[in-house]
């Protein structure tokens, strides 16, 4: 059996002009409307939502293999265990000469907050306070004993919290 040039050809014929169709609906003009304007969200809620959807999805992203929730990944951020270097507290603020050394930022940090405060307050980081206090513009004072036991006290009892709530739902 051989085929003709002209039986050979009808295919493809019918193939362009299908796909000249296409390409002729996927060129014409979309009319688009305009969603309502909702309020802008943080980069933090835009990456809780996310992680939120991925996992009604079924998506792991949250789990380890181990079944554990990644610190890092969870819905709700997993607070580590004080340290007591993160308890050091703001004690006196000296002052900053006015120009270069992160300027901006050193209005931000008051006496009495903790390097464990500055590290959850969005904006602020414990870096900065460190760096400062290199450069004497504040002093740090160690965390006493008694503010170190509370500290640890208070972090369990919010892992017991969520714990049960975690294994009421």
């Amino acid at each position: 059996m051989t085929m003709t040039k002209s039986t050979a050809s009808a295919p493809r014929a019918q193939a362009t002009k299908v796909s000249a169709k296409a390409k002729a609906k996927a060129n014409a003009p979309v009319q688009q409307t305009k969603a309502p304007a909702a309020a802008p969200l943080s980069p933090i809620e835009v990456a809780r939502q996310n992680v939120q959807a991925k996992a009604d999805a079924g998506v792991g992203v949250t789990l380890h293999t181990s079944g554990k929730p990644i610190k890092g990944l969870s819905s709700e951020p997993v607070v580590a265990k004080p340290q007591r270097k993160m308890l050091r507290v703001i004690d006196k603020i000296i002052g900053h000469p006015g120009k270069g050394n992160c300027i901006k930022r050193f209005h931000l940090y008051k006496e009495g907050m903790t390097l464990l405060d500055c590290k959850v307050t969005e904006g602020l980081t414990p870096s900065d306070v460190t760096f400062y206090a290199e450069l004497g513009y504040l002093t740090l004072r160690d965390a006493t004993d008694a503010e170190y036991d509370a500290a640890v006290k208070a972090w369990e009892a919010k892992g017991k919290a969520t714990e049960a709530t975690a294994q009421a739902a």
